[in-house]
């Protein structure tokens, strides 16, 4: 029979703070072995040691507590090994997020990087999408809502590539840039002559730059087309609209560098402007 332990002694043996014990023991994660009816003080056994260690594993490679006591529950090995395995995957994710925003760091300090983008004039017809909004808040969750709303829009579109009218895009609103959070409108265009009816998608005139790579240097895009944008006196008096086309999207491909996107910034209409 195990010996039994109070919570700090534990706390030494395990290397768990003495907090996590007791949040670990409110989630029922990781229960005491006897709790004294009188003072209310926590016990653990030795013999809990290993579990108190494997879930201080598991929190060290940042693993949800909710997944980690999946893990430590599973009576099926294959459910216990498929949460293990995209946990690692996402962290594989986020190591290569990591070395990308690295190497744009660097070629930031270095004053290198991509060259200017070539800027063109484009009027967009106003025209019938499948679209979903959504309020989103900037950073990752963009990437995962965006994932799972295309997928959305892309079986309620079906097999037949004629009812397309164009690549998949979003729109986004100043808002979403200014706080971080804001209204975000994915959508896919229709064509016009399929005869398929989905909702309004604005369009107008504005300056299109093609971003080639990964999101994490669009930034470097956005700042080249905005600052062309108002040194040419071009920006509207509303408050701007971004609208991205994903012509080679995360869907497409899984090299982030390959990625291709049109960031599309509404201009004020002017006499003389070539046609893209």
């Amino acid at each position: 029979m195990s010996t039994l332990l109070s919570i700090g002694e534990f706390s030494r043996l395990t290397h768990v703070s003495v907090k996590a014990l007791r949040h670990y023991h409110d989630l029922d994660l990781l229960s005491p072995a006897r709790i004294d009816p009188g003072s209310g003080y926590r016990f653990y056994a030795t013999a809990q040691a290993p579990t108190a260690q494997l879930i201080r594993r598991f929190r060290d490679l940042d693993m949800p507590l909710d997944q980690v006591k999946v893990v430590l529950t599973a009576t099926d090995p294959t459910v216990r090994d498929e949460v293990i395995a995209n946990h690692l995957r996402s962290m594989e994710r986020q190591l290569e997020q990591t070395k990308t925003a690295v190497a744009s760091l660097r070629r930031l300090l270095e004053g290198g990087g991509s060259p200017a983008p070539d800027i063109a004039f484009r009027t967009f017809a106003s025209a019938s999408a499948l679209l979903i909004s959504a309020r989103v808040a900037m950073g990752a969750e963009t990437g995962v809502w965006l994932r799972d709303t295309f997928a959305d829009l892309h079986r309620e579109l079906g097999s037949d590539t004629d009812l397309r009218g164009g690549p998949d895009g979003a729109i986004y609103s100043a808002e979403f840039f200014e706080s971080h959070i804001g209204e975000v409108t994915a959508f896919i265009p229709l064509n016009a002559t399929a005869g398929r009816v989905g909702e309004l998608l604005p369009g107008g005139r504005m300056a299109v730059a093609v971003h080639k790579g990964s999101i994490t240097e669009l930034d470097r895009t956005y700042a080249a087309l905005g600052s062309f944008v108002a040194e040419q006196g071009l920006s509207s008096q509303t408050r701007t609209v971004i609208r991205e086309n994903y012509l080679v999207s995360p869907l497409d491909t899984e090299n982030g560098h390959g990625l291709v996107t049109e960031v599309c910034w509404p201009v004020l209409s002017t006499q003389g402007e070539d046609e893209s």
